[in-house]
C-alpha cells in the first residue's frame, strides 16, 4: 500500500487547525522543544539504552503501558492474539490501541495534540505531505527528538541515516522515524496497476490502447456497449481504490501529476498543479466523467468501496496497485467470490500505459517513505528506550522473519537457512498469517510498511499466495524494469522546508481536481482560476523560495 489510500480531504483542515493550535502545546512541551532540552532528555535516553545490557540484568524488567495509534487498530487488536501477546510478553508491555482512520487520521492527531492526548506512540504522515504540521509540532515540543546517539539501535540507526530522511531533521534533531515502503525507489513501480476485463476487451473488439484517446474510448465502451451481455446499461468504465491509484492513468500525458512532485518549467521549479501540463490533464479527466468513461460515483465513495463494482462484473477496469492481486481478501480472491468457478487469471489482466510525448513509458516512483512513527514529548526515557527497543527489533532480519513465517515452532521450524512450513493449509495453499494473527497487519507495519516482502518472490510468498500470483507481480516487476523508465522526480523537494512552500499544504488539491471533474465549466479556464487562487496561499513566493534553495544545489 499505501500512499494513494490518502485522499488529501484532510490536507486543509489539518493545517488550518495546526495553525489554531499554535502556541497550545503546555510549557514542559514547549522547553523540552527548546533547543537544549530535547538533546539532554535524548543523551539521557541513548545512555540508558546503551548501558542497559550490562548496567541491568533485564533491560525489560518493569512492565510498562503503551499507547499507539493506527489504522483500524481496533479491530486489529480485538482477538489479542498469539502475535500480539509474544510482543507484548517479549518486550515486557501492554500495547493500547488508539484507533484512527484512513478519512480522519490527520485531524484526529491535531484533537488529540490540542487535548494532550497524542498517544505514546503516534502514526501520522507529515513528514512529507505537511511539513508545515510537522514544524510546528517540533516547535511546540509535542513530539519527542531521537537520541542523537542511536548506535544502541542499529536498525533505527540505519533509517535515521538515510540520505534521504536528512530533509527531516530540525536544528540537528530526528523527531520521527519514517516508515519506509521499500528499500529502493524503483520498486514503487508496482504500487499503481490499472486492472482491465480482457473478456470485455475481446467481446468488443478492443485492442491495447496506445493513446489517451484509445483508452478513453475503451472504458466508455465498456460503460455502453453492454460487454457483460445483460442487456442493460449497468455498467462502468473504470473504478478507483482512491484517487491516487487513478492519477497514473494520465502519467502518459503528464507524468509528474502521477506522482505529484515539482518539476523545473521555464527556468523555474514548481509544483505538478501549477504546470501547463495540467491543460491537458483537466480536459482528459472532464472528458472521462462526461463520457461515463469514469465512474459516475467517484467523488462520493470511500476507499475502498467501488471496487465492489469490478468483482460484481459492472465496472471493467480498476485502479488499484499489483499485489493487491494477493490474499484472502485482495482482488483476485474477492472477484473470484463473486464469479464462482472462474479463473481471475483468465479475465484480468494489467493494463500497460502508453508512451509520453517523448516516446517514454513512464513507471510510478516517489520518495522512500509517506508516513512516519512519532513519539509523543511526554515519553520519559524508559518508555522512549522501550520504544526504539521494539522499533529496532520489528526492523530487524529477526522481525522480518516473523512477520514473514509466524511463530517459530508453532507456524515453521527452522533448521540453518532451512525453513519447514507447519501452519495449516487452506486449499492449495497455506492459511494466511494475517488471518490467523489479525494484529500482524498492523504489528508488521509499525516501523516499515513492508511492501517489499509481499512481492518478493520468495519460497514463503509461494507457498502462502500461490505460484501463479507471485508470477503475476513478478511478471509486471519484470515488464516495468525492462520498458519503462521511472517519472522524472526531484526527490528532494519532497521534505525540503521553507516559509511559503510548507504553507501550501493548506492548498487541498484533491478536492478541488475532483470539483474540476464534476463541473461543466471549461476544465481549463476553471483550473487556472484554481491555481490563481493558490498565489493567495503563497504559491508564487513558493516558487520562488524553492527555485532559490535548488539553484543553491546547482539544479
Amino acid at each position: 500500500m499505501k500512499k494513494a489510500k490518502l485522499l488529501g480531504s484532510a490536507g486543509l483542515s489539518a493545517v488550518m487547525l495546526a495553525t489554531v493550535l499554535a502556541g497550545c502545546g503546555n510549557d514542559s512541551n514547549k522547553e523540552q522543544a527548546s533547543s537544549s532540552a530535547p538533546a539532554a532528555a535524548s543523551s539521557q535516553a541513548a545512555s540508558s539504552a546503551s548501558a542497559s545490557p550490562a548496567g541491568e540484568a533485564n533491560p525489560y524488567a518493569e512492565h510498562l503501558d503503551l499507547s499507539v495509534s493506527w489504522w483500524g487498530i481496533g479491530v486489529g487488536f480485538e482477538k489479542h492474539d498469539e502475535m500480539l501477546q509474544k510482543l507484548e510478553k517479549d518486550f515486557n508491555v501492554t500495547l493500547k490501541p488508539m484507533d484512527i482512520g484512513w478519512d480522519n487520521y490527520k485531524e484526529k492527531a491535531q484533537v488529540w495534540a490540542a487535548a494532550g492526548q497524542l498517544p505514546d506512540i503516534i502514526t501520522n504522515s507529515i513528514t512529507n505531505d505537511n511539513p508545515a504540521t510537522y514544524n510546528e509540532w517540533v516547535k511546540q515540543g509535542l513530539v519527542h527528538a531521537l537520541p542523537d546517539d542511536l548506535s544502541a539501535y542499529p536498525n533505527v540507526e540505519k533509517v535515521a541515516k538515510a540520505p534521504e530522511v536528512q530533509g527531516i531533521y530540525r536544528e540537528g534533531k530526528l523527531y520521527a522515524i519514517p516508515r519506509m515502503t521499500y528499500p529502493n525507489t524503483d520498486l514503487w513501480a508496482v504500487d499503481r496497476a490499472i486492472y482491465v476485463r480482457k473478456d470485455w476487451m475481446e467481446k468488443l473488439g478492443i485492442q491495447d490502447p496506445k493513446t489517451f484517446d484509445e483508452f478513453e474510448s475503451m472504458l466508455t465502451a465498456f460503460a455502453t456497449k453492454d460487454p457483460d451481455g445483460n442487456n442493460k446499461q449497468d455498467t462502468t468504465g473504470i473504478v478507483m481504490n482512491t484517487l491516487g491509484y487513478f492519477k497514473s492513468v494520465f502519467v502518459p500525458t503528464f507524468p509528474q501529476f502521477g506522482n505529484q512532485s515539482w518539476l523545473k518549467e521555464d527556468g523555474k521549479w514548481i509544483p505538478f498543479y501549477a504546470s501547463k501540463q495540467m491543460d491537458n490533464v483537466v480536459v482528459q479527466a472532464r472528458k472521462m466523467y462526461a463520457d461515463g468513461a469514469l465512474d459516475r460515483d467517484f467523488a462520493v465513495e470511500k476507499a475502498g468501496e467501488a471496487n465492489q463494482k469490478f468483482y460484481q462484473n459492472k465496472a471493467g477496469a480498476l485502479a488499484f496497485n499489483v499485489d493487491s492481486a494477493s490474499g484472502s481478501t485482495g482482488i483476485r480472491a474477492e472477484w473470484e467470490k463473486n464469479n464462482p468457478g472462474q479463473n481471475f487469471f483468465d479475465h484480468v489482466k494489467v493494463l500497460h500505459l502508453w508512451p509520453a510525448a517523448d516516446g517514454t513509458i513512464y513507471r510510478h516512483t516517489t520518495n522512500s517513505w509517506w508516513s512516519e512513527t512519532m513519539i509523543n514529548a511526554d515519553v520519559d526515557d524508559k518508555k522512549l528506550d522501550r520504544i526504539l527497543r521494539i522499533y529496532d527489533w520489528l526492523l530487524s532480519p529477526e522481525g522480518k522473519e516473523m512477520f514473514d513465517y509466524g511463530i517459530e515452532d508453532k507456524d515453521f521450524t527452522k533448521s540453518g537457512d532451512q525453513y519447514t512450513i507447519t501452519r495449516p493449509k487452506d486449499g492449495d495453499s497455506y492459511i494466511d498469517l494475517k488471518k490467523e494473527y489479525p494484529s500482524m497487519d498492523i504489528i508488521s507495519q509499525l516501523a516499515m510498511w513492508r511492501n517489499v516482502s509481499a512481492i518478493e518472490d520468495s519460497p514463503i510468498n509461494r507457498a502462502a499466495k500461490g505460484d501463479d500470483v507471485v508470477q503475476f507481480v513478478q511478471d509486471e516487476l519484470n515488464w516495468q524494469m525492462q520498458n519503462a523508465k521511472p517519472i522524472p522526480t526531484a526527490f528532494e523537494i519532497f521534505t525540503m522546508s521553507t516559509p511559503a512552500k510548507d504553507k501550501l499544504s493548506a492548498i487541498n488539491f484533491d478536492d478541488d481536481f475532483t470539483r474540476m471533474i464534476l463541473s461543466k465549466d471549461d476544465p481549463v479556464a476553471m483550473w487556472h482560476d484554481i491555481v490563481k487562487g493558490y498565489d493567495g496561499k503563497g504559491l508564487q513566493q513558493a516558487i520562488s523560495e524553492v527555485t532559490a534553495e535548488m539553484a543553491k544545489q546547482g539544479k
